[in-house]
């Protein structure tokens, strides 16, 4: 039984799962090495945890439109007039707004319908353990999110003789060598846009004209690439010029649109039948009108100001990309915003998160095992529209330094930026540690350079001494 307090009680088969994870968890606390759960007191490109401030690479708010306070305003504005929740699913607590949200998504991406689920996870595990049964075979990408395999898992368990095979990351020929084989006579493929962990683009035009072979309806699953990627931010089909040719879209407002919560689009009798079958539709609480709200805000802006904010991301992507590279960096297949500096090495993963977090103060988050396969250990830093170029070129300068610390990059390796570039960089970003931080963060930053002095000082006075 476990403690009334919430302490440790007696133990059970419970606890044997948990032995070597919180094992490594406690070794990591103690190493100061353990990246996870910091506990913001605000969100953005600046974060202030504790006494400090940090810039922060870890975020999918790629627009940062989560700070804009057209979306603050408009979520006030619903949960004033509608309070904090729904008090029930979508089948008896469906707003005005939930419906003008549905059909300004549709229009938008021009889809005939739409469904808005809690969260994006919801959505896309609704959609596959709805639709997929023991006559079909879903084939997905070998690098697909949890959410896409936990999907296609919920439904397997409840037909063990559906079929569920993966196919060689973006290889279109692997997808039609299953699909041609598969003796199931109804066939899904669901694939991403942009995936979130390499930073690389489905080749939709190739993908989508194997389905059409093979009588395959596809799903495309482009969280990370709507409001960021194509001429007007509708996504990696609209760059690639295959919008029209998707079967069923999957997005989400946790990203590019500042929010939370996830919607499927699709022709109207598909969407139709999943808001009455989909369990995680039916028998969960409606999303808030808050949420609701600005994720209409958030439409707004991207609909009238979308190939700014997509160039602006673009070029901030691309300019530290560079940099990135130009110091030596390993970047995968990444061709966009997000880039994953290959470490290949666990603990040299954490230990480079570790020392960006507490010598230079930024933040980025190591993936290792199981969430990358061993040997792709990486940093996964998220360039947003809303970084600085001091943001970018101060942490490129601590990366230089850094990398060689851990035999990344090779000694002496440089950005190549003037002194004065680099002065001026150190001072936007401690001016905008104070303003976050405020004084804790400046009495911190003093003390610090307090000590260093001192440390300075002894050790010319030591050399002295000795002569």
């Amino acid at each position: 039984m476990a403690a009334a307090d919430g302490g440790e009680g007696e133990m059970s088969w419970l606890h044997d799962a948990t032995t070597k994870l919180l094992a490594d968890a406690r070794e990591a606390k103690e190493l100061k090495a353990f990246p996870f759960m910091r506990r913001f007191r605000n969100v953005g490109t600046r974060v202030n945890i504790g006494d400090s401030s940090y810039i922060n690479f870890t975020s999918n708010d790629y627009l940062g439109l989560s700070q804009d306070r057209r979306l603050v305003s408009a979520a006030v504005e619903g949960v004033e007039r509608y309070g904090t929740g729904m008090g029930s699913s979508r089948l008896q607590a469906s707003a005005d707004r939930h419906g003008e949200l549905e059909f300004r998504l549709a229009r938008w991406l021009d889809f005939a319908a739409c469904a808005v689920f809690p969260s994006g996870y919801q959505a896309i595990v609704g959609l596959l353990s709805t639709y997929l049964d023991d006559d079909c075979c879903v084939v997905i990408d070998r690098l697909s999110h949890a959410c896409i395999i936990d999907g296609c898992l919920m439904a397997l368990g409840q037909n063990p003789d559906m079929e569920m095979r993966t196919f060689k990351h973006n290889n279109a020929k692997a997808l039609a060598r299953i699909l041609s084989r598969t003796e199931k006579k109804k066939k899904l493929v669901v694939v991403e846009g942009l995936y979130s962990v390499d930073g690389d683009l489905a080749p939709l035009p190739e993908l989508i004209e194997v389905c059409h072979e093979h009588g395959a309806p596809i799903v495309v699953d482009d969280a990370h690439g709507l409001g960021a990627i194509g001429p007007t931010g509708r996504g990696v089909a609209e760059l690639q010029g295959c919008l029209g040719d998707v079967d069923i879209m999957f997005g989400t407002f946790s990203k590019s649109f500042g929010g939370i919560g996830g919607f499927i689009l699709g022709d109207r009798a598909i969407i139709d039948y999943l808001k009455l079958r989909a369990r995680s539709f039916v028998f969960s609480a409606a999303l808030p009108v808050g949420q609701v709200n600005a994720a209409i805000a958030a439409l707004d802006i991207i609909e009238a100001d979308g190939p700014k904010l997509v160039e602006q991301l673009a070029e901030n992507g691309a300019l530290f990309r560079e940099g990135l590279l130009r110091l030596g960096f390993d970047l995968g297949d990444s061709d966009t915003h997000i880039l994953p500096i290959m470490v290949r090495e666990e603990k040299k993963a954490f230990e480079f998160a570790a020392y960006l977090y507490h010598g230079a103060k930024v933040i980025m988050m190591p993936f290792v095992s199981p969430g990358v396969p061993p040997g792709q250990e990486r940093l996964r830093c998220n360039v947003t529209a809303a970084h600085s170029k001091a943001d970018m070129g101060y942490t490129l300068e601590a990366l230089a330094t850094i990398g060689p610390m851990l035999d990344l990059l090779p000694s002496g390796v440089s950005t190549g930026a003037s002194t004065l570039q680099k002065g001026l960089w150190l001072a936007e970003t401690k001016l905008r540690g104070v303003r976050n931080a405020g004084l804790p963060y400046l009495r911190s930053e003093i003390e610090a350079a307090t000590e260093k002095v001192g440390a300075w000082t002894r050790k010319l006075f030591n050399g002295h001494n000795n002569t």
